[in-house]
């Protein structure tokens, strides 16, 4: 019976072990996975700051649609554009949140951006945004940007 008892409670153990085991595998994927749409969103906003239209068009998918606080979509070459005439001087990312399902992930945070304006100081326009992005050939890619304004104290 000790025995009985002995074996039994060792495959459960080993079991267990396993399950672990393979939550714990998941668990890193996942938290790589969410790190690597973090790092494409951080080079993206490198991207924007230093007019790098090379990674910006790396980085949007082809069917990139933005839709921004005043209800305007735009399509991926004309947010191009828009940010190559942009004197932005930089950007700062805050209160990040990253999903991540399969070959899909969201982003949800706020962004501080700073824009130079000629004989004057610069401009700050503070955003609360939501950015999709889907995996393509082991690399992400966003497809769609939603910006709302947010007033200084939220």
């Amino acid at each position: 019976m000790s025995r009985y008892l002995i074996g039994t409670l060792t495959a459960g153990l080993l079991g267990l072990a396993v399950i672990g085991t393979t939550a714990t595998a998941r668990d890193a994927a996942v938290v790589a996975e969410e790190a690597a749409v973090l790092a494409t969103e951080d080079a993206w906003v490198r991207a924007e700051v230093d007019h790098d239209a090379a990674t910006l068009r790396r980085i949007l998918h082809d069917q990139f649609i933005r839709n921004d606080s005043t209800g305007t979509t735009s399509a991926r070459e004309a947010v191009i554009q828009s940010i190559l005439g942009m004197n932005m001087t930089g950007q700062t990312l805050s209160e990040r949140s990253v999903v991540v399902t399969g070959d899909t992930a969201v982003t949800f945070g706020t962004a501080e951006m700073r824009f130079a304006v000629p004989d004057s100081d610069d401009v700050i326009v503070l955003l609360r945004y939501t950015t999709t992005y889907v995996k393509r050939d082991g690399n992400w890619r966003a497809i769609a940007l939603h910006m709302s304004r947010r007033k200084p104290d939220e």
